[in-house]
């Protein structure tokens, strides 16, 4: 079984730590764990591998991610229904939480509606991160906000628990995987 992890977000210094792009941090977290390094793709992305798990960057602009995704998709005869899991941020979700969810509308995650349009399939797996919604700002201002010092560290926990879920995936099958990443990635905030 192979993993093709993508995550998706803004380009550049000024969105890295911003919080449309954790699942392109949890994609950092991973690649520094296992000491590997992102190399250029063919098309809108970088890349790195061990094993039978990929990870990838889009380096397109979120509301554009289906473009990077599509490329990879073709360059890595990637078998969408089964082996995809795009990363990516969640507004509905309790802060710091993780949950894999499989096909399903775009959610109004506009990165999400950009790889359903190109993929041309809902027909795909969805690692999201719980970013919570705010109650005074703009959703479209509380995306591109910066994390904390302190918010990173609490995605930390999350990150874990989504990358031993992929090993167990990996080991002893998708769905052990999944189940794990759903059991305890909603503990985090209440222990």
């Amino acid at each position: 079984m192979r993993i093709f992890l993508v995550g998706i977000g803004n380009p550049g210094p000024i969105y890295t730590f911003t919080r449309h792009n954790i699942g392109q941090l949890f994609i950092d977290f991973v690649a520094v764990t296992f000491g590997v390094k992102f190399q250029p793709g063919k098309g809108e992305y970088v890349f790195a591998k061990r094993g039978d798990l990929f990870l990838f960057k889009s380096l397109t602009y979120m509301n554009l991610s289906g473009t990077a995704v599509k490329e990879i998709v073709d360059d890595f005869g990637v078998d969408v229904s089964q082996e995809l899991f795009v990363c990516h941020d969640d507004l509905d979700m309790e802060p710091f939480s993780v949950k894999v969810k499989y096909d399903g509308g775009s959610g109004g995650h506009r990165g999400i509606e950009s790889c359903i349009f190109h993929l041309e399939s809902v027909d795909f797996y969805r690692i999201k991160f719980g970013i919570g919604k705010p109650q005074t700002v703009d959703p479209k201002d509380y995306v591109l906000s910066q994390l904390s010092d302190d918010e990173l560290n609490k995605f930390k926990d999350s990150f874990k628990i989504a990358l031993e879920g992929i090993l167990k995936m990996l080991n002893e099958g998708r769905d052990k995987g999944i189940t794990f990443i759903n059991t305890y990635g909603r503990k985090i905030n209440n222990g």
